[in-house]
């Protein structure tokens, strides 16, 4: 890269990168190196403008292309996420609805289907990838608001315990104040004046 095309770079993120390419032994030229990651940059920003298409099953997002199959009376149903709909024998259907299609109502499509994912080499059961994502939901640190709404329900909690508390005790001081009342005494509990 001669000077006449470096006047677009900064000095020092093109001495970066003469000592990035030395170091990692690279054939590519400067100018070549550049037009590789700008490249690489407009397929990325293309790319991440187009949305992803897919069924959004409660917690679990079925990308276009995912393939789902029911076994029922030893035979094999298939379906096919296609851009956002799950197409079944020609039409747009749910999880549900195919499992009732296939074998009657009372099915359970989380324990009856199997998904297999764009690029996975095998079929998985729907609810096994389902407990996967909750599991992970689950170890995920809480967003700041998600902290504060834990925060203000665990206070909330503990607020409401206190004053079931002050209740408890507020009416168990009332009662054993009333059973010393004189009326609730035994004539001999009584002391006589006189003594």
């Amino acid at each position: 890269m001669d000077a006449a095309h470096v006047d677009f770079i900064p000095p020092a993120v093109y001495a970066e990168l003469l000592s990035h390419l030395h170091k990692k032994h690279s054939t590519l030229s400067p100018t070549e190196a550049v037009a590789c990651a700008l490249r690489l940059w407009m397929a990325q920003s293309s790319a991440s403008r187009s949305p992803l298409r897919g069924y959004q099953w409660k917690e679990l997002f079925l990308p276009d292309t995912t393939c789902l199959r029911m076994t029922y009376k030893d035979m094999r149903f298939f379906a096919k996420v296609i851009d956002d709909d799950i197409v079944f024998r020609g039409h747009p259907v749910t999880p549900r609805k195919m499992a009732i299609d296939i074998a009657g109502d009372g099915r359970n499509a989380w324990r009856d289907l199997w998904v297999l994912l764009p690029d996975a080499p095998d079929w998985t059961n729907a609810a096994r990838l389902r407990a996967q994502i909750r599991q992970r939901l689950d170890q995920r640190p809480l967003s700041p608001a998600e902290a504060i709404a834990a925060a203000a329900e665990a206070m909330n909690t503990t607020l409401n315990a206190a004053m079931l508390l002050i209740r408890h005790v507020d009416h168990q001081s009332t009662t054993i104040a009333e059973r010393r009342l004189p009326k609730h005494r035994h004539q001999s509990d009584l002391l006589d004046d006189d003594h």
